[in-house]
């Protein structure tokens, strides 16, 4: 179970990767969700496990794995979703990506997408 869980997780990171690398992001940060993958893969515990004993810390411990991706499998964890890698793949949903806009609220957003047919890149 543990194996299964943290293979999901392993290949939503993959996928980061490989879309971050077409729209030509940094390597480095490409690396960076590749190598998350790996890591992630060779551990004996499924990353739910180290969160609910350790919390974000313990995957921090993990080889190569820094804040910002440790946030990343927390979320994907907590929830089952990746809003980066939504928004990599075009999925998500354009109210919400204009409502996370300093100083446009829902109602706004709703308005600009429906009415303007404004929608997020």
């Amino acid at each position: 179970m543990a194996e299964q869980f943290n293979v999901e997780i392993a290949q939503r990171l993959k996928e980061v990767a490989r879309l971050l690398e077409e729209q030509g992001a940094n390597p480095f940060r490409v690396q960076a969700y590749r190598h998350a993958a790996e890591v992630l893969l060779r551990v004996h515990r499924s990353a739910a496990q180290i969160l609910q004993e350790e919390g974000i810390e313990g995957l921090q411990k993990l080889p190569g794995i820094g804040e910002s991706l440790a946030r990343a499998i927390r979320d994907l964890v907590a929830t089952g979703r990746l809003p980066m890698l939504e928004r990599l793949r075009g999925e998500a949903d354009p109210v919400r990506l204009l409502s996370s806009v300093p100083g446009i609220g829902k109602a706004l957003a709703r308005r600009l997408h429906d009415d303007l047919g404004i929608a997020p890149l």
